[in-house]
């Protein structure tokens, strides 16, 4: 069984602060915690790495060994998580969006977009019926309004006004609408 990156990291803090409690107090352990771990470690390795006297720490040609070898893991562990977390973003994402949104706001950002981010692909479902996000594997969804699931994430992109019109003959024949709500009964065009 191979050594967790974290009991690795503990081990070259020993090593390199000469010292259990050193280390311990660098990694917010006990020193009977950390001396316990070395003991464990050496154990499941089936070698002896620091030789332990009441003044002192040292290791042994096996710990210098180790040590050398830790180095070079949890270098090439930082290395990769560095990479990561500037890797160029890739991927498909499968977009929802109303019609209005698509061709108002996400048709004249696209190109940039696709110009910064070049790996990512899309599938866009655009309809003016609300979808249901995760059964029908959305990733992401443009719309209005408040969430139905609490347990999605919602950002304000874009402040969206709405304009509503109507005839002056119209309102005189069906009365004018005061709140939102109201338009439910009224003839509207959308």
């Amino acid at each position: 069984m191979a050594s967790s990156p974290a009991e690795m990291a503990i081990f070259e803090r020993v090593a390199e602060r000469g010292s259990f409690a050193g280390a311990a107090q660098d990694v917010s352990l006990s020193p009977s915690a950390v001396a316990k771990l070395i003991t464990r470690l050496e154990q499941r390795l089936g070698v002896r790495l620091i030789n332990r006297t009441t003044r002192r720490l040292a290791l042994t040609a096996e710990g210098e060994i180790y040590l050398d070898r830790v180095r070079e893991i949890l270098g090439a562990i930082e290395a990769a998580e560095i990479a990561a977390a500037h890797a160029s973003p890739r991927g498909h994402l499968r977009v929802h969006t109303f019609p209005l949104i698509a061709a108002h706001e996400l048709a004249p950002a696209l190109p940039e977009f696709l110009a910064r981010h070049p790996h990512i692909t899309f599938d866009f479902m655009v309809t003016n019926r609300s979808v249901d996000l995760v059964g029908e594997n959305v990733d992401v969804s443009l719309r209005m309004g408040p969430l139905e699931d609490s347990g999605l994430v919602a950002r304000k992109i874009v402040d969206l006004r709405r304009l509503v019109c109507a005839s002056p003959d119209y309102l005189a024949r069906h009365g004018h609408p005061v709140k939102p709500a109201d338009l439910a009964r009224h003839a509207c065009l959308t």
